[in-house]
């Protein structure tokens, strides 16, 4: 089965609602200027999975099921999701995301700058109709720290000496953190108790762990047809994944020059960038940074083990199934 009809199948009890959040949110970034409304549509055109907003929605659906508090704040998170990859494609010089254009490559930078401001701007009314301080203050929380993540890598970027303590707290700001934010978000309005909000919010952060590990890895071992980007996409812009320090912990002799010579000087270098791929791609450190992704995923099922049985719990317990055996 396809990653699309698994996750129709997952998400086929919030469907309705995952459809009412897109309408939402096609109609609150709604603008009276025409371009940037083209560009919204052109974001939104994107084959996403839309996983927070399930995230958000089973969450919620778990405790006490308030859709209309859950809908703004599934907008706002969605929003904040978009809003960081249309300023990633920029910081990235990327001119495509799962074969389609990006904002970037067809606007330009500028416009791609403002329609990621847009969008954020956009959230803050959203997060206001929740009415509770307690996501007001997750909300600009998770946006602060997704930026330093951003920052982090950006530091990072074209550097070696790149711990994995130092790659984790990267991701654990950039990725993981807003999926915890959608399940202690959807836990905050569900009217979770304290133990309940903090349960879901390690589960949402451990999901997001060996989330963003298996994309590190499918950059080395999938295909454009597959992830939606080339392959050895992350090394030819410079940053150094769990893959790739497992691969030079493992054999450093001879590759740590050579990889440090690509970094520095990635353009025309294609035929070697593809071979250090194969190096990674075919050595021991892939499967080390599969059990590590393992590792977080059976935390976020251990988590869901303190719920009780219900549809929702089976859909998350699935969820963290697919996020690791996932292909794309």
């Amino acid at each position: 089965m396809s990653d699309t009809a698994t996750l129709s199948r997952l998400f086929s009890t919030v469907q309705s609602d995952m459809e009412a959040v897109d309408r939402t949110f096609q109609r609150v970034a709604t603008s009276d200027l025409q371009m940037l409304n083209a560009a919204v549509t052109h974001v939104l055109s994107s084959p996403g999975k839309k996983l927070r907003t399930a995230l958000t929605l089973l969450s919620g659906r778990l405790l006490e099921y308030r859709f209309d508090k859950l809908l703004p704040l599934s907008v706002s998170l969605e929003m904040v999701h978009l809003a960081t990859l249309v300023h990633d494609d920029i910081v990235d010089h990327a001119t495509t995301r799962r074969g389609i254009p990006t904002v970037n490559a067809i606007y330009g930078d500028s416009i791609a700058i403002l329609l990621g401001d847009y969008l954020f701007a956009k959230t803050s009314g959203l997060v206001a109709e929740v009415e509770d301080f307690r996501v007001d203050k997750l909300f600009a929380e998770t946006v602060a720290r997704i930026c330093e993540g951003t920052i982090s890598e950006m530091l990072a970027a074209r550097h070696l000496d790149l711990s994995i303590d130092a790659y984790l707290d990267r991701i654990s700001r950039k990725t993981a953190c807003l999926m915890a934010a959608c399940c202690k978000g959807g836990a905050l309005v569900g009217r979770g108790s304290d133990a309940q909000v903090a349960l879901l919010e390690q589960y949402g952060q451990n999901l997001g762990m060996a989330f963003q590990i298996i994309d590190d890895v499918l950059d080395y071992a999938g295909s454009l047809d597959s992830v939606g980007k080339p392959v050895g996409n992350d090394l030819r812009q410079g940053l150094v994944t769990l893959p790739l320090i497992y691969a030079l912990q493992g054999d450093p002799d001879g590759h740590v020059e050579r990889v440090t010579a690509l970094l520095q000087h990635p353009d025309g270098h294609e035929d070697e960038l593809h071979e250090i791929v194969r190096w990674v791609r075919t050595g021991p450190g892939m499967e080390e940074a599969l059990n590590l992704a393992r590792h977080y995923a059976a935390r976020a099922r251990a988590v869901l083990s303190e719920f009780h049985d219900s549809p929702e719990r089976a859909v998350l317990d699935e969820l963290v199934e697919f996020v690791v055996a996932r292909s794309r």
